[in-house]
């Protein structure tokens, strides 16, 4: 398994993508048995690949039926654009099954980002029935953004549950994303750090919420820290 042969920080667990999925399984699946229904939000990029390609081997028709699936940010590209963040994480679902009922991608491609964040509010209320976010898979960068919420910027400041950003400072430069309010609002954070300097970033988050670092203002008592092995030797 990866991560047994390697001491963790404490706080911090063994990095597999059975065991992030299973989880993941956990949460959702109390959530679809209790309210008849279970939201997962997830990130864009590489690392959340193979998570979700287990998640999706894991879920049984019960809760494939109950699964809404939502994203924590888009960049404003048209939908097929190989930067967009929902094409690559459906595509690593659907090696492991089918996709679930419920597929909710962010609208960035509209010309009016504003109307498209309003938009995705009630979208993401509707899916939640009004409740907080199940669960989030969240990855992050080596400046510590989560979503498109970047060190220092004012959309950190941001109430709104999405809003658009106009001036991100990586390409592109207009996204969508969830605020950090709804993001710390959910049932369970699980946080993926893979490689050295992810793990010094995850020392640095755990030593406290600092602004210059977005992944360090999550709420660690719902967080579950997962780290590989390069990951875990960074952290220490």
């Amino acid at each position: 398994m990866p991560g047994a042969g390697l001491h963790h920080p404490p706080g911090m667990l063994p990095y597999s993508p059975d065991a992030v999925a299973e989880a993941l399984l956990l949460q959702l699946d109390a959530a679809a048995a209790g309210r008849g229904r279970a939201t997962l939000a997830i990130p864009g990029g590489r690392t959340p690949a193979p998570t979700l390609t287990a998640l999706a081997r894991m879920c049984d028709p019960f809760l494939r039926a109950r699964l809404h699936l939502l994203w924590l940010d888009e960049r404003a590209v048209p939908p097929g654009d190989p930067q967009r963040n929902d094409g690559a994480t459906l595509q690593a679902w659907s090696l492991g099954g089918a996709l679930p009922e419920h597929i909710h991608p962010m609208p960035a491609e509209a010309g009016d980002l504003e109307a498209a964040a309003a938009a995705y509010a009630t979208t993401l209320n509707q899916a939640c029935a009004g409740a907080p976010l199940d669960a989030c898979l969240v990855g992050f960068g080596e400046d510590g953004h989560i979503a498109s919420l970047f060190p220092q910027h004012p959309g950190l400041r941001e109430l709104s549950p999405v809003f658009a950003v106009i001036d991100s400072p990586k390409p592109p430069a207009r996204r969508l994303t969830l605020g950090l309010g709804v993001l710390s609002q959910a049932g369970l954070l699980a946080v993926l750090a893979l490689g050295r300097d992810k793990g010094t970033v995850a020392k640095r988050a755990w030593a406290g919420a600092d602004a210059r670092l977005p992944v360090s203002l999550l709420p660690r008592e719902r967080c579950r820290w997962y780290l590989d092995d390069e990951a875990a030797a960074g952290a220490r």
